[in-house]
């Protein structure tokens, strides 16, 4: 200990000799390892660290199989089954996504609102702050109306009052009883994001369309393993229990999946936040062999202070010892300094939207994170100094002591060892640089893809009527006689009449699933005429539109006609399809006057609809993803007593509006909400290209950081390579005297350093396409039409490399070109 001690104050005295090496050593780790620490602890918060459940590790989510991978609702029905059958699961619980409406002095607050099984929170093992949670009894049909609050909601809107327990609330047009207060870390369902902190739970409580429908796909399915039962085993039983179910005839096989719930939920980012570790990693890399190319460069100005320690009795273990003291130094201020930077860039990260990475706000640096960051001080200190420690330990000391400039000993070898970390500079760079291209590329298809709707000046704001129905409690009533009138055409007509007539409106527009909207209601449905196989019937997103739809978002129409202020619920029943439905279900024919049958009695929807039109597709659900078949019915022609009446129009509408100008929105349409329909919560006021962009948020923020770190690299590599070409220059300053006085022109002597960085740029580009080509699949899923071996991507990255690579060595090929003959052979 007593000795390395002595190495490492050694090592502060040799570094204050050469501050400038030293900075420069230190601030190129610090840029290495606070960019891989703030990603790893990005990746630790995130990925690694478990839920603040209870036995969180054993908590799975079980969805149809058929379905794609992440959050997929099932049935009621489905979810009673698997409790009755299982025997491999300890606890079972469910829950279904909703929203509904606060109304607390005299202001009317939207809430996310989902409904849980009360055996959610057994299975979790959340204790309330205040109060209690929801008993068996409030889980039940017909159970009481009762709620539980965030502990956010409750210390903002309720002040944070300890007798609001047992007071009452109205929710969803409801009056409810408070029972309590859940605690600050509580926010499950996580998915729901960080509005979630600020919601409500309420019991779910079947409703008789729940237990009788097993196509009443509104329910999520969470349980907790036995303790020792592998997730293989709980599949089978899944399996043995979905053979059991009875099913219709004209019904797809039931099975189910399950997986782990922290990784249907991190499922979306998992790869980006991996694909970033590795692209930090290699410029870790680069910056360690960078250092490591100082150090060389240091070694021999030392070359003589070694052989001297060397002929006084230093062993190579003690040379050794020395080197790595001083790259112990230089790794540990590189660490404390990227420390700094890593919580700068958690302050950045928090700044993201709130829906990039899961729980964002709890990313932290934790004592996992420190402990990783130690083995990265020892990993730089290795990768850094092991060359120069090994390349003093094999200097002979009669040669160093009888050194002078010649070009030869641990010149030579330091030489080649410095071009081979250059060269291994620019493969790893050209790896990134491939990135950033592809990356690029993508980001610019994203760019040109035709939206099906214009940006300009047009705005959109979703509205809950007080009384919101949500979507967990849907139901058929079959007194059609004494059917309620329509919200759409009591309310939303009027309300559009005077959003249309406000100062700076050109037009307005209601639509329950605008584009990039984020509302996502399917169904399946017939065309009368027309038989399907079992498990084949057609099946597409549905929306409720208004008048003026069509204009206000500038989307044209294909044939037919748009949808009109005189589609009342007196009128013949019509719908608009889009071009992706009419060309997928009617292969080339016209569907114009074609009837479709949206569930019949079964839905409430006991009407044929004919299609009147056929609109342009518009980009739905992402930039650049598929489109899918669309149906849009008229507003006022949902029937008040079918399910999709209150999962249209009864619960949350999104309001469209188009401006002649810049104007501000949103106190405009307050005003004439609150003179017009003072109970409405107003919320998420964006513009279409706000919409646009934050959708494709995550490819750009992808091509920004992986775009740095690329330049990064390229600049190390510039530093780099200069920094090699100007000691073999320094090197051979007497054999370059002797060449020019024995003929050589400067010209040449410019062109053999020349052809030294383009060997060196050469090899390194060789190298680095060939991982380029092997590693290309790895990123081919955040690609948007572009190939992983994209020919203009490799080509552009080859010239660009090559161009850095000139402007690298062009100052030490002028250098050497400077040399004066004589000059140089009297230095010896």
């Amino acid at each position: 200990m007593q000795s390395l001690l002595y190495d490492l104050r050694f090592a502060l005295r040799q570094l204050r000799k050469t501050p400038g090496m030293a900075a420069l050593a230190v601030l190129t780790l610090a840029l290495g390892v606070g960019a891989n620490t703030a990603i790893f602890t990005v990746i630790e918060s995130v990925l690694l660290r478990p839920l603040p459940y209870a036995n969180s590790g054993r908590l799975v989510y079980i969805a149809p199989r058929a379905d794609k991978p992440g959050f997929s609702a099932t049935s009621w029905l489905n979810f009673s089954d698997i409790r009755a059958g299982s025997r491999l699961l300890e606890n079972i619980a469910g829950y279904s996504e909703d929203v509904s409406v606060l109304e607390i002095e005299g202001a009317s607050l939207s809430v996310v609102a989902p409904r849980v099984t009360p055996s959610l929170f057994v299975m979790l093992g959340t204790r309330p702050m205040l109060g209690r949670v929801f008993s068996d009894a409030e889980g039940l049909a017909g159970g009481p109306d009762v709620v539980l609050l965030s502990e956010s909601l409750w210390r903002n809107s309720f002040h944070a009052n300890p007798n609001t327990v047992g007071h009452a609330v109205r929710i969803g047009g409801k009056v409810r009883t408070v029972i309590g207060v859940l605690p600050s870390g509580f926010r499950f369902p996580e998915e729901l994001g960080p509005d979630m902190a600020k919601g409500v739970w309420l019991p779910l409580q079947p409703t008789a369309e729940m237990q009788k429908d097993r196509g009443y796909n509104f329910f999520n399915i969470v349980a907790e393993l036995r303790p020792g039962v592998t997730l293989e085993q709980a599949r089978r039983e899944l399996d043995a229990v979905a053979a059991h179910i009875p099913r219709e005839a004209d019904s797809a096989p039931i099975a189910f999946r399950i997986d782990p719930y922290h990784d249907v939920l991190t499922g979306p980012v998992r790869p980006v936040l991996y694909a970033l570790l590795g692209a930090l990693a290699l410029v870790l890399l680069i910056a360690c062999a960078n250092v490591s190319n100082l150090l060389i460069a240091r070694c021999l100005g030392r070359r003589q202070e070694f052989a001297v320690r060397a002929a006084l009795g230093a062993g190579r273990g003690r040379l050794i010892a020395q080197m790595l003291a001083e790259g112990l130094v230089l790794s540990l201020l590189g660490c404390a300094a990227g420390v700094a930077l890593a919580k700068l860039a958690m302050i950045a990260i928090r700044k993201l939207p709130e829906d990039t990475i899961p729980r964002s706000d709890l990313i932290a640096i934790h004592w996992t994170v420190l402990f990783i960051l130690g083995g990265i001080a020892i990993l730089t200190t290795v990768l850094s100094s092991l060359l120069p420690a090994l390349m003093v330990a094999r200097a002979n000391p009669q040669q160093a002591l009888q050194a002078t400039s010649r070009g030869t000993g641990s010149r030579q070898v330091s030489g080649r060892l410095s071009g081979m970390l250059v060269a291994g500079e620019v493969a790893l760079s050209t790896l990134l640089l491939v990135g950033t291209g592809l990356l690029f590329h993508t980001l610019w298809n994203l760019g040109q893809v035709r939206l099906g709707f214009d940006v300009g000046h047009v705005t959109t704001f979703s509205a809950m009527p007080a009384d919101a129905a949500g979507f967990s409690n849907m139901a058929v009533s079959e007194d059609t006689a004494n059917a309620p009138a329509s919200v759409a055409t009591l309310t939303y007509v009027p309300l559009l009449e005077a959003i249309r007539h406000a100062p700076g409106v050109q037009s307005a527009a209601l639509a329950t699933a605008p584009p990039l909207g984020g509302m996502d209601l399917g169904s399946s449905f017939d065309i009368v005429g027309r038989t399907f196989a079992a498990g084949d019937k057609p099946h597409a997103r549905v929306t409720a539109i208004s008048a003026d739809y069509a204009r206000t978002l500038g989307t044209p129409l294909v044939r037919g006609r748009m949808i009109a202020d005189s589609d009342a619920a007196n009128t013949p029943f019509v719908v608009v399809v889009n071009e992706t439905l009419a060309r997928k279900y009617f292969a080339g024919a016209d569907p114009i006057g074609r009837q479709i049958d949206l569930g019949g009695k079964d839905t409430g929807m006991v009407k044929p609809f004919t299609i009147a039109g056929v609109l342009a597709d518009q980009v739905d659900r992402s930039v650049g993803g598929e489109v899918q078949p669309f149906i849009m019915i008229p507003a006022q022609q949902v029937p008040t007593t079918s399910l999709f009446y209150q999962a249209l129009l009864k619960t949350v509408v999104t309001f469209i509006v188009k401006t002649r100008g810049e104007i501000p929105v949103a106190p405009a349409m307050r005003a004439i909400f609150s003179k017009n329909a003072p109970g409405f919560a107003l919320d998420n006021f964006q513009t279409m290209q706000q919409a646009v962009d934050n959708n494709t948020f995550g490819q750009r923020l992808g091509l920004y950081l992986v775009e740095s770190f690329a330049a990064l690299a390229a600049v190390m590599v510039i530093a780099g390579l200069y920094g090699v070409l100007s000691q073999l220059v320094s090197y051979r300053r007497r054999e370059i005297g002797v060449r020019m006085a024995l003929g050589a022109t400067r010209m040449s002597v410019a062109r053999m350093v020349l052809r030294q960085g383009s060997v060196l740029i050469g090899a390194g580009l060789v190298v680095g396409l060939v991982l380029a080509l092997a590693t290309g699949r790895l990123i081919e899923g955040f690609l948007y039409q572009v190939k992983p071996l994209d020919a203009a991507t490799y080509f552009s990255v080859v010239l660009l490399l090559a161009v850095i690579g000139l402007m690298s060595a062009f100052l030490p090929a002028r250098k050497a070109a400077s040399i004066e003959p004589m000059q140089a052979l009297r230095e010896e």
